[in-house]
């Protein structure tokens, strides 16, 4: 395995494209194959980047959402096609508005909905029923709490209807709590982080992270980057854990989510969070089959379809290196997500740039089918 084209590639984001700090590794059945960082931790351009600096996950929250969702489902404690409202009984009062008036929706929505992101909702996280929440509870308004207030405005469309991305794993968050009968956190603790020894992963508040790794956004109009706060905005209290973005975590930590995910659930340090049947679960395209309308797509480009939370590779026509089946995901500053359980390959790739793709447009397609030439795959 030579892994010069793959780090010249990284280097170039970072001295060509003026990403700040950039860091990738790559595992193979359990062995991290490679690693590589370029960049600095600091806006002051002083501290290099390592592989235990945090950063904010965002979207890369939703495959650790989902794979605990999963894990509920193979325990017996969560139906995948059970109504929403057996969990959370204000979904029976989820309504749309049709010719003005408030319309109950034709089949109700089930648990898969929350998964495929076909429940209906969009990712308005600050309407008016939320803000009421808020002004009432503060920091203390729960996770369960500010997802009950989501479901007080009208749906955008009947349930199963379409993919439409969401807050639907937000509230996914909410049925995990209720099934697993404790915080969703500590769900996430008991059968994920503390599993596979993910120490430094947990989720933000709204407080600011001074210790995190530099965070910057994108300027369109100047094509510039400007530093920014290291706060997330989907976290609207101090209680409230964002199954759609609300993880911090590093670049050791979620990789070794990563490689469990790629080796049949199995972990570097051979702890079980999943079984082979249901990571095959996971990455099963669920879309044109459950959905009525089955358009997709994703920063990862043209070839994947939609699981139960994850993007998966359905189609190679398009040059995709890696195989059928490979899934993952990505988040709005840039991390990255990669598993191929046939080839047994993970891959995950730490930015922090909220405004990625306009920057860089999917850089991340060149990381996943370089690390395949590297590795002669």
């Amino acid at each position: 395995m030579d892994f010069t084209k793959l780090k010249k590639y990284i280097d170039s984001l970072h001295n060509d494209k003026g990403v700040p700090a950039c860091g990738v590794s790559v595992f193979h059945e359990h062995a991290e194959v490679f690693r590589h960082t370029c960049g600095y931790s600091d806006y002051e351009n002083t501290i290099p980047l390592r592989t235990d600096d945090q950063f904010f996950m965002y979207s890369c929250t939703k495959p650790v959402t989902a794979a605990a969702g999963v894990r509920l489902i193979e325990d017996g404690k969560l139906n995948l096609d059970a109504p929403v409202s057996d969990y959370l009984p204000c979904f029976n009062n989820v309504f749309l508005v049709k010719e003005g008036k408030h319309v109950s929706p034709r089949r109700a929505a089930t648990v898969r909905n929350l998964f495929t992101m076909s429940a209906g909702f969009d990712y308005n996280l600050y309407k008016e029923p939320v803000r009421e929440v808020l002004s009432r509870r503060g920091s203390e308004a729960s996770t369960r709490e500010i997802a009950e207030a989501i479901t007080l405005s009208p749906l955008s469309f009947e349930p199963g209807g379409k993919f439409q991305y969401s807050l639907c794993h937000d509230i996914l968050a909410a049925v995990i709590e209720t099934a697993a009968g404790m915080s969703f956190g500590e769900y996430l603790k008991q059968i994920i982080f503390e599993p596979l020894e993910m120490n430094n992963t947990y989720f933000a508040t709204t407080r600011e992270y001074p210790e995190l790794t530099a965070k910057y956004m994108y300027d369109e109009a100047n094509s510039t980057l400007k530093t920014a706060p290291r706060k997330n905005m989907f976290i609207p209290s101090d209680r409230y854990e964002s199954g759609g973005a609300g993880l911090i975590s590093t670049q050791e930590d979620y990789g070794r989510f990563a490689d469990a995910l790629a080796n049949d659930g199995t972990g570097i340090n051979g702890n079980h969070i999943l079984t082979k049947a249901g990571i095959d679960m996971l990455r099963t395209e669920q879309l044109r089959h459950h959905v009525a309308d089955p358009v997709f797509s994703c920063a990862a480009g043209p070839g994947y379809g939609y699981g139960l939370g994850v993007r998966t590779l359905v189609d190679k026509s398009f040059g995709a290196r890696s195989a059928l089946g490979e899934f993952g995901w990505d988040g709005a500053a840039g991390s990255y997500l990669m598993a191929d359980p046939a080839n047994r390959l993970a891959c995950v790739t730490m930015m922090h740039i909220r405004g990625w793709t306009t920057m860089l447009g999917r850089p991340h397609i060149p990381v996943r089918d370089l690390l395949y030439d590297c590795m002669e795959l």
